[in-house]
């Protein structure tokens, strides 16, 4: 999978995860998609389409960083309930929001944002927290 828009970011399904024209396809075990180095910083975005089979404790949809609680940004559930959690660590700096829900078994759009300290989340279009 190559960026489309600058095509220097490529992702490598890695473990079994494969891609399609729908997307790719994670098992909820230990796919994943491998990202070569990258930086980000300033009013950033990300948007997925997300559909949970169930929840398990905190299935990750992406978490890009150094480790745990690493620089990481981290869009995942919390715990096994289907809370959507948008979160941020910067060293030893870590917010985060919680809200709505992720559907269960059906397709669900979301965006998150972060631009200095204000991190949004929206859901099928509408802001669902900050």
């Amino acid at each position: 999978v190559t960026d489309g828009i600058a095509g220097n970011l490529v992702a490598t399904p890695m473990n079994g995860a494969t891609c399609s024209p729908f997307g790719l396809s994670l098992d909820g075990t230990d796919d994943y998609a491998s990202i070569g180095d990258w930086e980000w910083g300033g009013t950033t975005s990300f948007e997925v389409y997300v559909k949970y089979d169930s929840f398990n404790s905190y299935s990750r949809v992406f978490d890009f960083g150094n480790g745990e609680n690493n620089d990481n940004v981290v869009l995942c559930n919390t715990e096994t309930t289907s809370t959507i959690r948008w979160a941020v660590f910067q060293e030893s700096t870590h917010k985060a929001i919680e809200t709505s829900n992720f559907d269960s078994a059906s397709w669900t759009h979301v965006v998150a944002t972060v631009s200095g300290t204000t991190m949004k989340v929206y859901k099928n279009g509408v802001l669902a927290g900050t």
